[in-house]
């Protein structure tokens, strides 16, 4: 369990010795069995039931956080829906070994089968930029080790994580205490399952004077696609892409009438950093395909096609 809540929060969690106070009653120390964890800093009492029926659980619980002075978490091997819907309408903190945590008390409501019933439509960036990483580089990786190498934090990764099941493109693996993703069908497959679902990654695009040096950001749009294949193109088509945090290091930024007549290159704001998903001076080739998509230039499209074809995508 503390393996579990780690993975899936990416705080500290250490268990400690826990002894019952004497005055707790022969009837709590039978029904139940306690453990002591730390979580974050803030120390919580877990208890599982032998038995457990909710009308008598509500009235333990009061008597078990008053003689402890603990928050009290209920925890389970397994739970059915109706008592999942049923514990949290009625505020109850618990926990399902290696599938859901409800703790309100330290703001925490993650439930696997719960979010599953959300439908989704579209990656959020960061889902994108999960898939995309998880995709080139075959990485099996757990929610903490992701969130430190995407800079996200572990709740977001996780709900990435989430969606990618939830679109059936992954599906969850352990390993000993590690608990991460694997793809459930060969790359190729997993591209055109992913499409419907990805997005184009720009934002925002910005016009920009040039001068005696191209910036050092990555190659994007027809410059990287130039880079790619044998796409010819104008002075002034060279793009490059950023992420938000690097629009402040953007200048010499022009409107688009006074670019016309001038020596000017396009920089692309995207939802998320591309950097993360290249070891090149171009953005990755997926990204690339689409933010190139509506694009209805036929020489365009058949370089696009060119990048697709090494995908068998």
């Amino acid at each position: 369990m503390e393996n579990y809540i780690k993975e899936c929060l990416g705080v500290d969690v250490l268990e400690k010795k826990y002894t019952l106070p004497k005055e707790f009653p022969m009837y709590l120390k039978n029904n139940y069995s306690y453990s002591l964890l730390t979580i974050h800093g803030v120390d919580c009492l877990f208890v599982k039931p032998k038995e457990f029926s909710l009308p008598i659980y509500k009235k333990h619980i009061l008597k078990i956080g008053e003689l402890s002075g603990l928050p009290v978490v209920l925890n389970f091997n397994r739970i059915t829906p109706y008592q999942r819907n049923v514990l949290i309408s009625n505020n109850i903190p618990f926990i399902v070994d290696e599938s859901q945590i409800y703790m309100p008390f330290l703001a925490i409501c993650l439930t696997e089968k719960y979010e599953k019933t959300i439908k989704i439509e579209k990656f959020s960036p960061i889902t994108q930029l999960v898939f995309l990483y998880l995709f080139f580089y075959k990485h099996y990786v757990t929610v903490t080790d992701l969130s430190k190498i995407l800079c996200y934090s572990s709740m977001s990764i996780h709900r990435a994580y989430l969606a990618l099941v939830e679109c059936g493109l992954y599906q969850y693996s352990v390993d000993g205490v590690k608990k991460y993703l694997e793809p459930t069908m060969p790359d190729d497959q997993l591209l055109k399952s992913a499409e419907p679902y990805m997005v184009n990654p720009i934002t925002k695009t910005y016009h920009c004077m040039l001068e005696n040096n191209e910036p050092s950001f990555l190659k994007s749009g027809l410059y990287a696609l130039s880079s790619k294949t044998m796409l010819e193109i104008g002075e002034n088509e060279r793009c490059f892409a950023v992420c938000k945090h690097e629009v402040d290091h953007i200048y010499n930024v022009v409107s688009q009438e006074q670019a016309e007549n001038q020596p000017t290159y396009l920089v692309q704001c995207w939802s998320y950093n591309p950097r993360f998903l290249t070891e090149s001076d171009c953005v990755d080739d997926i990204s690339l395909v689409l933010s190139l998509k509506n694009i209805e230039d036929e020489r365009v499209q058949q370089a696009v096609d060119e990048i697709r074809s090494k995908y068998k995508w």
